[in-house]
């Protein structure tokens, strides 16, 4: 009686949906009707993957032109397979009637029976399918202008995997019961019985889905599901695959694996996997390649590669070491970091704060240097206040107690020759003559002496090297002290300013090695090397202590030694220490630069 209903639902549904042809893509532009692709899912629109599929086969036929894209349903799940297959014969006869299909799709092995058995309905259109395994018909050659894929499930593959990510496991529960599929119980035991040595296989074999879950409840711990596909025996109404997965999931003490992508997201951890959508993208592109003209038979026919697949969410449930996971792994439901969300976001902020934490830090040093050099001007103009003051006190005393005086004495002396008796050449005349003139010749001497201090006339008009050879000469003469001076290779060349730098340095060596260091042996030297001049002092004096110098702000001299060369692009180095003597070494290019900082 049910089976009487249900024949009459399927008649009266394909009368129903004689009138209705479903084109997915209009005719060619150029007048000449396109292509048509006729697919034949084996389950109903709403099995599990099937849109997934039927979507990856319109996108990858459509990719080269334009095409007319059916998708028809079997549905010997939902309703007998004889009464199912008879509909859909009697409705792809009446609906494509006078329709000249081009190619048919195959999507699992019923569909493939359907096709090969119903032939007659499009003649002339070549075959590609998709099948667990290669029908006896197309081995042995008794089906033509047929190829396709071979999605066999990876069942061994799969179990392989778990057992190698639960080493420990010794018991592993099977749950693979398809009456409908013919043969499909004994595939998935010919494919595990190898592993009957490494583990204990165990089938549920159970009529219901409450059953089922019982056994599946009381599953012991250290062992594992693995879950191929359960249709129950005693069933009200259909359920798909998928909804055993999530209840099997929901009360499972142990991990469960499968060989499906189907069952990702209900529970289960994963397995070996051939995708629905590169299954389907495979089928649409060998169903383009006939359509461009390539013949079946010289496509051979292909095996999916399989692909570990994973629920990242599970996997963190059964505490699977991600670093077992075999590389090239597919990841699925891994909710990202932080971190991984927003890396460009967080790298691109972290640089722009870094960036501005070194400006801000560029900005602070140079204003701390800025302040340091202000400080240090400000110390040095007062230093510079003072010594002029001091020099100029010195000039003062120097005119005052030196030259004032003499002229003065001079001029008394001048006043007593005007009030003498007038008589030239008489002895005490002479006498005061002759004191009157070394008088005056001394006088000339020291002011000759003041003026070549402030500043040497003989620098511009004899040049560097005579210069500091007739202030070597002077200094020895007039402190009474040894001064060498020496001179290698021509130093015509030196730029005025190079000459008045190493002479003012020179001249304060000088000075400080016999004021303040007691030396009484000095040496100069000027030597050229390449495009430089190098100026050595030397003293056999007390020495100093250059640090203790510095810090205490006795050094002017040092400083504007230091100054001075650098004024010009030089450098200054002073070798000294407590009663050691001095050598204080200049080396300047001989055509001055500015400074560097």
């Amino acid at each position: 009686m049910a089976r009487r209903t249900v024949t009459r639902l399927l008649s009266a549904i394909a009368v129903f949906m004689l009138p209705q042809v479903r084109p997915t893509t209009p005719a060619s532009s150029e007048g000449r009707p396109a292509p048509t692709v006729l697919t034949i899912h084996w389950g109903p629109e709403s099995f599990p993957g099937t849109q997934v599929v039927d979507a990856a086969i319109r996108e990858a036929v459509s990719r080269a032109g334009p095409v007319r894209y059916y998708a028809e349903y079997l549905k010997t799940e939902d309703f007998p397979p004889e009464t199912a297959s008879l509909a859909l014969r009697d409705y792809i006869h009446h609906n494509f009637e006078g329709r000249h299909i081009d190619v048919v799709i195959a999507d699992a092995g019923p569909a493939l029976q359907f096709t090969l058995r119903f032939r007659e309905l499009f003649p002339a259109a070549p075959i590609v399918f998709v099948s667990g395994r290669i029908p006896d018909v197309i081995m042995n050659h008794a089906a033509i202008r047929v190829t396709g894929i071979v999605n066999d499930a990876a069942f061994a593959e799969t179990l392989d995997l778990a057992l190698r990510l639960h080493p420990f496991v010794r018991q592993v529960f099977v749950v693979a019961q398809a009456p409908v599929s013919e043969g499909y119980d004994e595939r998935v035991r010919a494919a595990l019985r190898p592993f009957s040595q490494r583990t204990e296989l165990t089938y549920i074999q159970e009529p219901s889905v409450s059953r089922l879950l019982a056994a599946v409840k009381a599953v012991p711990a250290q062992s594992l599901i693995l879950y191929t596909r359960y249709t129950p025996e005693e069933a009200d109404t259909a359920v798909y695959p998928d909804q055993i997965a999530r209840l099997m999931a929901d009360v499972s003490p142990v991990p469960i694996y499968c060989a499906t992508d189907l069952y990702m997201g209900s529970g289960v951890v994963g397995g070996m996997i051939r995708g629905s959508y590169a299954r389907g993208r495979r089928l649409g592109e060998i169903a383009r390649q006939i359509l461009d003209g390539t013949p079946p038979e010289q496509i051979p026919v292909g095996f999916q590669q399989v692909v570990p697949t994973f629920d990242w969410r599970q996997v963190r449930r059964w505490g699977i070491d991600p670093s077992r996971l075999p590389p090239g792994s597919d990841i699925l439901f891994k909710t990202p970091t932080t971190w991984e969300s927003y890396r460009r976001y967080i790298v691109g902020i972290v640089a722009v704060i870094a960036g501005q934490i070194l400006l801000i830090a560029a900005l602070a040093a140079q204003r701390a240097r800025r302040r340091r050099a202000d400080e240090r001007i400000r110390h040095l103009a007062g230093r510079l206040i003072n010594a002029e003051e001091v020099t100029r006190a010195a000039l003062a005393r120097e005119l005052h107690d030196g030259v004032c005086q003499e002229l003065a004495a001079v001029s008394i002396a001048v006043n007593g020759l005007k009030n003498s008796s007038g008589l030239i050449q008489d002895a005490h005349t002479q006498h005061a003559l002759s004191k009157l003139h070394d008088e005056t010749l001394g006088i000339v001497e020291g002011i000759r002496r003041l003026s070549h201090d402030l500043h040497p006339a003989a620098l511009h008009l004899l040049g560097l090297a005579a210069a500091l050879k007739a202030h070597c000469s002077e200094v020895a003469k007039r402190n009474g002290v040894h001064v060498g001076f020496t001179i290698q290779k021509d130093l015509l060349s030196v730029s005025p300013d190079v000459a008045l730098t190493l002479f003012r340095v020179a001249q304060e060596s000088l000075r400080n090695g016999i004021e303040h260091g007691q030396a009484l042996r000095l040496s100069v030297s000027l030597t050229r090397s390449g495009d430089d001049v190098e100026l050595t002092v030397s003293d056999d004096g007390w020495g100093f202590d250059l640090d203790a110098a510095r810090r205490d702000g006795r050094g002017l001299g040092l400083v504007s030694m230091e100054e001075r060369a650098r004024s010009v692009g030089g450098q200054v180095q002073i070798v000294t220490g407590l009663h050691g003597g001095t050598t204080i070494r200049v080396r300047c290019p001989a055509a001055a630069r500015e400074a560097l900082e």
